[in-house]
């Protein structure tokens, strides 16, 4: 027999059964903005934290950095986000979300906020906001760095 829990007591798998989960009914917010998973997360990340460095685009919106270089491309040529050298370090680029970037998240966030607070409103809004802190509290404890 082998020593492992059964499949639905496996964190790992929860964790991407839970995200699936949200992801089912805020995949079509997403298509209706013209958006993949990535494309939406980078804009998320970015109308939040405003101007980022490449490396700090992939880590906040949880992507490889090589993969980011060719989804930001694609966004540049739609005119989502904007991509210069960074004045300082002229071998750092620097990435912002464009008005229309900025306006395209906008138009989408009352869905988005919708889509989350039904979950938190079947979840219950405690435990949810309980979930969500005992995530956080696992990453930045367990996590590197």
């Amino acid at each position: 027999m082998i020593d492992l829990p059964p499949p639905r007591a496996s964190l790992p798998i929860l964790l991407i059964l839970a995200r699936e989960t949200m992801l089912r009914e805020l995949r079509p917010m997403m298509a209706d903005a013209g958006l993949t998973e990535p494309q939406w997360r980078i804009l998320r990340v970015l109308t939040h934290e405003g101007a980022l460095s490449v490396q700090d685009v992939a880590a906040a919106a949880c992507l490889q950095p090589t993969s980011v270089s060719r989804i930001l491309q694609s966004m540049v040529e739609r005119g989502l986000v904007l991509r210069r050298q960074d004045s300082a370090n002229r071998r750092r680029q620097v990435v912002t979300a464009t008005a229309q970037g900025q306006a395209l998240i906008a138009r989408s966030a009352p869905v988005s906020r919708a889509v989350t607070d039904g979950f938190a409103d079947r979840f219950g809004r405690e435990r949810y906001a309980q979930l969500v802190a005992l995530l956080d509290a696992f990453i930045v404890d367990c996590g590197e760095g």
